[in-house]
C-alpha cells in the first residue's frame, strides 16, 4: 500500500467510528475526499437540514479532528440534496442510506 491508500483507510475508519449514534433518518450519504493534509466531509440530507443534525455532524467533526495532527485540517459540509436526487460525488463514500426507488 502506499501513503494515499493509507490516508483513505485511515481516514475512512476515523469517520465510520465518528458517525456511530450520529446517523440521522435524513442523512442520505457521507462522503470525504483528501486533498495534502485537508480532509473534506461532506454530508447530504434529504430535506430541512435541523439543528440536531448540524451538531451530529460537528459532534464528527470533533471525534475526526481527534485523529489527526494539529497542522491537518478536518472540515464537514452539511448539504441538503432531497431525494430522488442523484448525489454526484466522486469521493469515498463511507454511508449510504438505503433509498426506494421509483422506477
Amino acid at each position: 500500500m502506499n501513503a494515499s491508500q493509507d490516508s483513505i483507510i485511515a481516514a475512512r475508519l476515523s469517520i465510520q467510528r465518528a458517525l456511530l449514534g450520529q446517523i440521522s433518518p435524513l442523512l442520505r450519504a457521507a462522503v470525504f475526499s483528501i486533498v495534502g493534509r485537508d480532509l473534506d466531509v461532506r454530508f447530504y440530507f434529504d430535506g430541512f437540514i435541523s439543528e440536531a443534525d448540524s451538531e451530529s455532524a460537528s459532534c464528527v467533526e470533533t471525534e475526526v479532528m481527534a485523529d489527526y495532527e494539529a497542522e491537518d485540517t478536518v472540515t464537514v459540509h452539511c448539504i441538503r440534496l432531497d431525494a430522488p436526487e442523484s448525489i454526484n460525488d466522486d469521493g469515498v463514500w463511507v454511508y449510504q442510506r438505503r433509498e426506494i426507488s421509483n422506477d
